[in-house]
């Protein structure tokens, strides 16, 4: 995040939470690259390395949920020069098909172009100087006191530095982790993430301690991105198998019924050879893994209660930034009017899930209670 469009960033932060989405900056799109030494020439695939290949970077995401609990988002690019607007319509453009955006912005300081301007409705954007953010921010009242703090720390320059420069400075110890949830995470499938998170996080589960604020506000975070696919695995399992859930969300998990199929086929298949001694016993070859009743249980839960999953997101992001910043919410009533019983209480399942399927300190949940639902800390936490 630099320091020259940070101010633009924040601003378009406070308008998409207006609007009713939950936020987050600085989204990075990265694989895997091809060293340039070993491109192929002759046709064939080039040698894999671990040197990351960038691919671009975005400034705001937001993720809403609309009626018959679709996900939607918004994206926004944030710059202060206008220069180079008119080519930037059609990166944005792109990158919003890539998230599959419901809607796109474009965030100047200063006015843009008028070949610029003339591109908003063919590329559907909404390009905006500062003037017009503001402006627009009062189209869109709010019940919530976005001006109280700690609230107001989300939408505050200083505040969302802090934050983001908190992750980065963790353990490299966490780096599988950390590399997951901001570059992995987003270029995945959606419905690879509900498996690969539980993952990631048991991976380094014994580098973790619930008293560092920073490893606690990571988990936090960790428990955002996973409610936020969980909000696309039950929009898929509405729209394919609303009475029989857990078909609905194994189909899913394995990218649609015939990759179901597929991978029911692969786990008989390495029963078979198991029961014949050529595998040993501890090794396990069934298909889901042993927390998918506590998963499909938790999104079951999701799904009951449409309207508890924005406040719960919010609630998240909140929590996050405040922990990151060292700071702890003391009551709930400190939430600038976003606090939500339902809502608060499925953040919470969220959190728990994830500790008790990664294998995480029992500590992670206590003290995410206690943030969330104004629960005391458990002794000796």
């Amino acid at each position: 995040m630099t320091e020259l469009d940070l101010g633009l960033k924040v601003a378009s932060r406070r308008l998409l939470w207006r609007m009713g989405y939950t936020t987050r900056l600085d989204v990075q799109l990265r694989g895997v690259g091809v060293a340039a030494g070993n491109a192929p020439s002759n046709g064939q695939r080039g040698r894999r390395t671990s040197a990351p290949e960038g691919f671009t970077d975005l400034d705001v995401l937001g993720y809403s949920i609309g009626g018959g609990f679709r996900v939607q988002s918004a994206i926004v690019d944030c710059k202060t020069s206008s220069k180079g607007s008119t080519n930037r319509m059609f990166w944005v453009r792109g990158v919003a098909d890539f998230f599959a955006a419901d809607a796109a912005y474009m965030v100047r300081e200063k006015d843009l172009s008028t070949a610029a301007r003339q591109l908003t409705s063919r590329l559907r954007i909404s390009a905006l100087n500062s003037t017009e953010v503001g402006s627009l921010e009062q189209l869109h009242p709010s019940d919530l006191d976005l001006e109280a703090e700690p609230l107001a720390w989300l939408f505050q320059e200083e505040k969302a530095t802090k934050v983001l420069r908190a992750f980065g400075a963790l353990d490299k110890r966490l780096k599988p982790l950390l590399d997951y949830r901001e570059f992995t995470y987003w270029i995945n499938e959606q419905y690879r993430n509900p498996l690969q998170m539980v993952d990631e996080l048991t991976a380094v589960a014994q580098h973790l301690d619930p008293r560092n604020p920073t490893h606690l506000a990571l988990v936090l975070d960790c428990s955002w991105l996973y409610l936020v696919s969980l909000s696309h695995a039950v929009e898929s399992m509405r729209a394919t198998h609303v009475a029989d859930h857990d078909l609905g969300l194994q189909e899913y998990l394995f990218g649609g019924p015939v990759g179901l199929r597929e991978k029911q086929g692969l786990a008989q298949l390495l029963e078979t050879i198991k029961l014949s001694g050529a595998l040993p016993e501890q090794v396990h070859v069934g298909l889901l893994p042993d927390y998918y009743p506590r998963l499909r249980e938790l999104a079951v839960r999701v799904l009951s209660r449409p309207d508890a999953v924005m406040p719960a997101l919010r609630m998240l992001e909140l929590a996050t930034s405040v922990t990151a910043l060292g700071h702890r919410i003391e009551k709930v009533e400190d939430m600038g009017g976003l606090y939500d019983d339902v809502a608060a209480k499925r953040a919470a399942d969220v959190v728990g899930f994830l500790v008790g399927s990664a294998s995480l300190s029992p500590g992670f949940r206590g003290r995410a209670r206690s943030l969330l639902l104004g629960e005391p800390l458990p002794a000796g936490s």
